[in-house]
């Protein structure tokens, strides 16, 4: 039964993971890059699947479902937290390099 949820948490990871490429892909190179969010939106709902799947497996339906919501939720939840403090580092980054240019005599 462990087994089953660790590899359902595998597979919750894996396509939040391909959520979040597909999302990027198409807000970054709209236009360009069409069938990496198709594979990328394909990946997410088989691996998402494969997560409800094992979840259902090892705790039975109902039990299973929301152990694959609380799974998918925080999947969720750590890659938006990593995300904003990624562009928040980022935004620091570039305030500095801004400063700096802001302090130059010409």
């Amino acid at each position: 039964m462990l087994l089953l949820v660790l590899s359902a948490l595998f597979f919750s990871g894996a396509s939040v993971y391909c959520w979040c490429k597909a999302s990027y892909c198409a807000c970054q190179r709209a236009g360009q890059c069409d069938n990496p969010i198709s594979f990328y939106w394909l990946a997410g709902i088989c691996a998402s699947m494969i997560a409800l799947l094992l979840c259902c497996l090892a705790l039975h339906t109902n039990t299973g479902t929301a152990l694959w919501l609380i799974l998918t939720l925080s999947c969720l939840t750590g890659a938006t937290l990593s995300a904003k403090l990624s562009g928040q580092k980022q935004r620091k980054r570039i305030k500095l390099k801004g400063d700096l240019l802001v302090g130059e005599i010409n």
